[in-house]
């Protein structure tokens, strides 16, 4: 990509726009199915309020069961009740997809016109790295979660996505579930940020990384295919579509992948660290919140 002339802090991270981060290279989490999920751990024995957690914020996919919550009338009115399990899975697509094409549009002009204007107000405001939060922009925890530059990249992560999305919506109602690729997006990039924007200069003298953006969906990603092996431990797999593997082994050896990844070469195209803390977010929503009810 061609350099900008300025030589401004929002300038100098345009020019490395080369991306490529998150799963769309070098990483092991790729094109993966699941066959027919198994009961999750537990659930004949406390099944009650399994049920009861499951049904939390369902309208057209569980029928009443806001019964407990409030009028008909405050059921027709709320926003989750009118998901199904795919149409939320779309809904997360769709806005990814979009701002895909403003990502293309920003690069689009800054290669033909030299106009970064764009491209930086997108780079400040939907990436992850440190000097964003440390300059206040608290919201690069959640906004990189929808932003792709790389196609493939996009596509990986939104048949991921599209694969387990809509069962995890089924366990955990649309609200949740959308709460919760919200929050693997924050402890994911949060974990990103402070690797490599304390650990890895303190660690190699390269300052270059708290500048280096960070942008993807996969820290979300991770964090649901992460939660799905816990509660579906035996669930199998079809590795690349064709390898048979069962979801924990998987789930432990993408992990691996990435702690291998971060601790012997630091920065890399892929951003490790970020799938690392997408995927204790998995971990940790199924210790703390649903290991007590299966």
């Amino acid at each position: 990509m061609k350099p900008a002339q300025s030589r401004s802090l929002s300038s100098a991270l345009v020019t490395g726009m080369g991306f490529g981060d998150r799963a769309a290279r070098g990483g092991p989490l790729r094109m993966l199915r699941h066959s027919v999920l198994p009961a999750p751990r537990g659930q004949q024995t406390r099944g009650g309020r399994w049920e009861n957690h499951t049904k939390a914020d369902y309208g057209s996919q569980r029928g009443n069961t806001y019964r407990n919550r409030g009028s008909q009338q405050q059921q027709r009115s709320s926003f989750f009740s009118k998901l199904t399990p795919e149409s939320t899975v779309y809904l997360l697509i769709g806005i990814n997809g979009v701002m895909f094409l403003v990502w293309t549009t920003a690069n689009q002009r800054f290669k033909s016109l030299g106009d970064a204007t764009m491209l930086t107000w997108l780079t400040r405001n939907c990436s992850t790295m440190w000097v964003n939060l440390v300059q206040g922009r608290i919201w690069t925890l959640v906004t990189p979660a929808f932003s792709h530059v790389d196609p493939m990249h996009l596509l990986i992560n939104m048949l991921v996505l599209h694969s387990f999305g809509s069962d995890m919506v089924r366990m955990l109602g649309p609200k949740r579930f959308i709460g919760f690729y919200l929050g693997a997006a924050v402890v994911g990039n949060l974990v990103s940020a402070v690797v490599r924007g304390i650990i890895i200069p303190l660690r190699t003298g390269d300052m270059s990384s708290m500048v280096q953006p960070s942008i993807g969906a996969s820290t979300s990603v991770i964090g649901i295919t992460t939660l799905f092996a816990c509660v579906f431990p035996m669930a199998q797999f079809q590795l690349f579509l064709i390898i048979p593997v069962r979801a924990w082994m998987a789930t432990v050896g993408f992990i691996g992948w990435d702690l291998w990844r971060v601790m012997k070469h630091g920065s890399s195209k892929a951003d490790g660290a970020g799938h690392l803390g997408g995927a204790a977010a998995g971990l940790a929503y199924y210790w703390f919140k649903l290991r007590p009810l299966i």
